[in-house]
């Protein structure tokens, strides 16, 4: 009989066991191969200052993107003025003012050369009310479209912008910089940036 005893030690044991076994019988992989390269700290990135004013560009943003969005969904510019946008913004809301126009200007157009072609009672006169009316009509849609997708285009650009406000712009960046290394195995070294 079996005691109770050596049952639970097998089994307690058995996991041990079996991880160290190997069913597979493949050539162990973990081994350290001659070509393989380990990182040493502080020899191969000594040369490298460390990071000692990390910015956090989130908290730097002139507003926040998804405001910027719904401002250019209100109001055309009003996105781009809340990022410093000045050109952008006049550009944005002179656009979107002209679309607008043009697109009511065109439909009251087509209001009035509708009401005359509903009221006209000669035939000519009434295909050529709707010939303007047709006209005007397709004018107001072209503009009311334009307006949509300016609209779109203006959301996007003031939610991109909002997102870059916190980055430095080109002109603040060194264009050219150039450095001096000398790496602990007694080699100098060159370094050289340019920012495009």
């Amino acid at each position: 009989m079996i005691r109770l005893g050596t049952i639970v030690a097998f089994l307690c044991a058995s996991p041990a066991l079996f991880a160290q076994t190997d069913s597979t019988n493949q050539p162990d992989t973990t081994a350290q191969h001659p070509d393989t390269v380990l990182y040493n700290p502080g020899t191969r990135l000594s040369n490298i200052a460390a990071v000692n004013v990390p910015v956090d560009f989130e908290t730097r943003r002139l507003q926040n993107p998804t405001t910027a969005l719904f401002k250019s969904m209100a109001i055309p510019g009003w996105g781009q003025l809340g990022n410093k946008r000045i050109t952008k913004a006049v550009i944005f809301a002179g656009l979107q003012g002209w679309f607008v126009g043009s697109a009511l200007h065109y439909g009251g157009q087509a209001s009035d050369y509708r009401a005359k072609y509903e009221s006209a009672t000669d035939i000519l006169a009434r295909n050529e009310w709707y010939d303007l009316y047709s006209d005007r009509r397709d004018e107001r849609n072209k503009f009311t479209w334009f307006a949509v997708l300016l609209t779109f285009v203006g959301m996007f650009d003031a939610y991109v912008d909002a997102h870059l406000s916190a980055y430095p712009s080109a002109k603040k960046q060194q264009e050219a910089g150039f450095g001096i290394s000398a790496p602990p195995d007694g080699t100098t070294g060159l370094t050289v940036s340019w920012t495009f």
